[in-house]
């Protein structure tokens, strides 16, 4: 029986000792003089960075009525702040001058992989083909001239290659073909120096 109050007591003041430490654990509030629990939090500034204030419930009241986000800004800056606000604060830019970037800046997730299952990939701005990093700015211009698709492209070229795709694309823009066509008759000149260019490149 002794034993069985002896265990009992052990329990209720182990009990207490952790109700105890929660107490000394539990934030006073940020009032001057009040010795109440803070348990309501309460923005220091309009800056998160800046962080909160912890009242209880009196004053975090009196503060909350006394609240005034915009102190200190001038009426410009209110207006300015309020039309960002309705953005999200996120940048913007007039039609027609979004800056360019490499890579599109993407505002979805597809943490569940949904879209990748259709074949969309997010943030995946188009990449150079292996033919266009290897080439010279001048050779992928002469070859686009001549309609190679610089994707598909698989270098080295051979002169074959070159001379088949001029063929095609001389037949395509020849005025005999095209009526006489001026427009016809000037991509053809385009063509021409673009295969003499790259004959003299040296393709094998």
């Amino acid at each position: 029986m002794t034993r069985a109050r002896s265990a009992n007591q052990k329990v209720f003041l182990d009990l207490a000792a952790e109700a105890a430490f929660g107490r000394s654990q539990a934030r006073r509030c940020d009032h001057p003089g009040c010795s109440e629990e803070g348990a309501f939090p309460a923005p220091k500034s309009r800056e998160p960075r800046d962080g909160r204030w912890y009242f209880c419930m009196t004053h975090v009241r009196q503060y909350n009525a006394g609240w005034d986000f915009f102190r200190g800004m001038s009426a410009a800056e209110i207006e300015r702040y309020q039309r960002q606000d309705m953005l999200g604060h996120r940048p913007t830019w007039r039609m027609g001058t979004k800056p360019q970037r490499e890579e599109p800046q993407v505002w979805v997730k597809d943490d569940l992989g949904i879209l990748a299952d259709v074949g969309i990939s997010l943030g995946a701005g188009r990449r150079k083909s292996k033919a266009e990093l290897q080439l010279q700015p001048a050779e992928r211009e002469a070859m686009i001239t001549l309609g190679f698709d610089l994707d598909k492209v698989v270098l080295p070229l051979r002169k074959a290659d070159i001379k088949a795709q001029y063929k095609m694309m001389a037949k395509r823009y020849h005025p005999d073909t095209n009526g006489g066509d001026r427009a016809a008759e000037e991509r053809l000149k385009s063509i021409n120096q673009a295969y003499a260019f790259l004959q003299s490149r040296g393709y094998t």
